[in-house]
């Protein structure tokens, strides 16, 4: 018990990497608990409610606020967006997926490219999207930074592997390396660039998972970057970690609530693999697009070997499968939440055909292969289709409801 309260009064020493919502990651964790029995004691005490913490946006699911949120929601209130000769209203949603967070990243690069990039008025991300999502935010002046930080990281730049005594703690890896990685690239510049594309009407949201409260947290990084709040840039990093802290492999992130009590954060995958909320896509804009950017494939197969008649393959396997699941139904919730709004959908995704390797490895060589694919694609306006794969017939939504 003594050791648990030590971790909620240093909470700065949590860490990860926003990497995958292939629950591969809580697969591991269960099969830690069998496996191993888990070292450290449950927690004490009545429920955590919802996280309530500053920087985080009530949802719907919050019984402590109102069920109605208003259009550009933020910590400080509605922001009236500047008058623009532009009537678009345009949303970037991007997904987990671990190191093939270079695909996302290439896309956009090569999307700058072709000339035909939109400013996004909204960019939403979970786990490595939160990190992309942060320079997508900032524009095409920041893709030279984007491309470095995907194709030049390796495995000892994001974690060490604990061996056996990752069995006994919180995770199998320490991620010190990207939590230096990640303090170097998000500087006081970077929230300042934030806060001003903020002021301007701008949002950016990042989500990760309240594991106390099993709750997602919807968080204005926007809001917190243009604040007063005097930890905001030791904040802005925390949110980024625990959005990419996958359970079991890396470390959770203690985010303290306004009442003081340390929430456990972890990735915003585990509740929801992409970030699209309905109060995202209200403008009253005549022309609004959400792009739903997914690091990763949609296929309708594993594309994996045979699994061996053993538990721990099995295990691993069955989590895998019901990830993919999550993955897709969120994505199709994402598609009629836009399509009942009004608005277009266009949703782009690693092809089939494209060899992959696990998205927990940061092999450079791979990453800029995936870059390259990213980068083809983000230059052909065919790249993105109008509604996610394999749908039937009476899955589609033709129009707006009203």
């Amino acid at each position: 018990m003594a050791w648990r309260q030590s971790q909620h009064q240093q909470p700065e020493q949590c860490i990860p990497p926003s990497w995958g919502s292939s629950l591969l990651v809580v697969t591991t964790c269960l099969l830690l608990i069998a496996q191993a029995g888990c070292a450290s004691g449950p927690r004490v005490g009545e429920p955590l409610q919802a996280s309530v913490a500053f920087g985080a946006i009530p949802l719907f699911d919050d019984p402590q606020h109102a069920n109605v949120l208003p259009d550009k929601a933020t910590i400080s209130g509605d922001i009236d967006l500047p008058k623009t000769s532009t009537p678009n209203h345009d949303v970037l949603v991007l997904s987990g997926g671990g190191s093939h967070g270079a695909f996302g990243a290439g896309m956009l690069v090569g999307w700058t490219a072709s000339g035909k990039r939109p400013e996004f008025e909204i960019v939403t991300g979970v786990s490595t999207g939160a990190l992309i999502a942060s320079f997508a935010f900032l524009g095409s002046g920041w893709d030279s930074k984007l491309e470095r930080f995907y194709t030049n990281i390796s495995n000892d730049q994001i974690f060490i592997n604990l061996g056996l005594e990752g069995f006994f703690e919180e995770s199998l890896y320490d991620t010190a390396p990207l939590k230096s990685l990640i303090d170097g690239i998000v500087d006081q510049p970077m929230l300042n660039a934030i806060a001003a594309e903020h002021q301007k009407g701008r949002r950016l949201y990042v989500a990760t998972t309240d594991l106390d409260a099993g709750q997602l947290v919807v968080w204005d990084m926007g809001g917190i970057a243009s604040s007063d709040y005097p930890n905001r840039l030791e904040l802005f990093r925390q949110i980024l970690l625990s959005s990419a802290a996958l359970p079991g492999l890396f470390k959770p992130v203690y985010i303290p609530g306004k009442k003081g009590r340390y929430h456990m954060h972890v990735d915003g995958g585990v509740k929801a693999p992409i970030l699209l909320r309905s109060f995202m896509v209200g403008s009253k804009k005549r022309k609004r697009t959400v792009y739903v950017l997914v690091n990763g494939k949609l296929s309708l197969a594993a594309g994996a070997p045979p699994v061996d008649a053993n538990f721990k393959d099995i295990s691993l396997r069955s989590i895998s499968e019901l990830m993919r699941g999550l993955y897709y139904k969120t994505i199709y919730q994402g598609y009629v939440t836009t399509k009942n709004a009004g608005s277009r959908f266009r949703i782009a995704y690693l092809p089939d055909d494209v060899a992959t390797g696990s998205p927990m490895e940061f092999d450079q060589k791979e990453m800029r292969r995936l870059f390259k694919v990213g980068h083809r694609m983000g230059g052909d306006p065919k790249s993105w289709e109008s509604e996610p794969p394999r749908l039937e017939p009476l899955e589609r939504i033709s129009g707006a409801r009203r």
